[in-house]
């Protein structure tokens, strides 16, 4: 967000080139801010050669929050947002949101979200919203449905308020950050949480997470998120922006991001489109992973329109955290 804010105050004051920013990493409310406000490089995909390794029908690359790419963004990292439980604490697998709030009744301080509007507990609320109000098909269009949002998002709030009782320090108190929620979850002091499957395996395969540490989606509602970059409308280097965006969505740079031990990104590139020998590659990291990724990958369903994720994240403020 400081990037996109940079790029808007310089131009505002005239900067409409020699910009202080070449590239930025990018997605959801972010892309549609400048996209839609014309500060944005391009076109600019259609030449790159990562781009033979991406189907133009493939939404998940095409598509950013429901709105269309249309060659302003490469593909960066994929990241599905999912759930992690110590296995050895928790037993049955919660398969909804009816079943996690029973759990964590009968659980009590054992589960916690990242408080909002932090990137990641925004994201538990796009969950909430597809789970208690009846799947995400409804919010799919490109557009934001202000009628379905008045009438969906008081179960929202009900569903939120019901669970928060049940939660670490009796709800009074959220992790603030991602990392303070993997602690929690390294340390035991929570059992269950949601998180992006990148930390979980490093989590896993860094030792920091406990032995039976398991992923899990909650069918139809876990998120398939994935980022881009894109180059402001006044960037200095658009040309050498190019390359690194090529360098970052083409094969290398989707295989080193993938290993664990690295970052733990899913490829967003389609293997099916690799030669043999690199779809070996990332078949040999993907064994090593940890996770059950293709299981997961299938259980998850897209980001919508990002207006629902600002109403989500104010709605939290006025009715839940008070």
């Amino acid at each position: 967000m400081e990037a996109v804010n940079k790029v808007i105050g310089e131009v505002q004051a005239g900067l409409t080139t020699g910009g202080s920013i070449d590239l930025i990493w990018i997605n959801g409310e972010n892309f549609r801010t400048l996209k839609q406000g014309n500060l944005l490089f391009g076109p600019f995909t259609e030449p790159l050669p990562s781009q033979a390794f991406y189907s133009p029908d493939n939404l998940l690359v095409t598509s950013d929050f429901g709105l269309p790419t249309e060659g302003y963004s490469s593909p960066y990292t994929g990241s599905l947002y999912v759930m992690a439980k110590d296995g050895d604490r928790v037993s049955a697998t919660p398969q909804d949101f009816d079943q996690l709030l029973t759990w964590a009744a009968a659980n009590p301080g054992r589960f916690t979200y990242v408080a909002p509007p932090e990137f990641d507990g925004s994201r538990f609320l796009l969950t909430v919203l597809y789970g208690v109000t009846g799947g995400f098909e409804q919010y799919a269009g490109v557009e934001f449905d202000e009628a379905l949002w008045e009438q969906n998002s008081p179960q929202v709030v009900d569903y939120l308020l019901a669970l928060k009782p049940h939660l670490w320090r009796g709800g009074q108190t959220y992790a603030p950050t991602q990392n303070r929620l993997l602690e929690l979850f390294a340390n035991g002091e929570i059992w269950m949480m949601p998180a992006f499957t990148p930390n979980i395996a490093e989590g896993i395969a860094t030792g920091r997470f406990p032995d039976n540490t398991e992923a899990f989606a909650l069918p139809g509602v876990s998120l398939n998120d994935p980022s881009f970059t894109a180059i402001p409308s006044n960037a200095s280097n658009p040309a050498a922006a190019m390359v690194l965006a090529d360098l970052l969505s083409g094969p290398e740079g989707q295989l080193e991001k993938f290993k664990p031990e690295v970052w733990g990104s899913p490829p967003l590139i389609e293997r099916n489109l690799l030669p043999t020998d690199l779809q070996q590659q990332f078949d040999t990291v993907e064994a090593s992973y940890g996770l059950p990724l293709q299981e997961l990958t299938a259980a998850t369903v897209p980001v919508v329109n990002a207006e629902y994720t600002l109403r989500l994240e104010k709605l939290w403020e006025e009715k839940v955290i008070v």
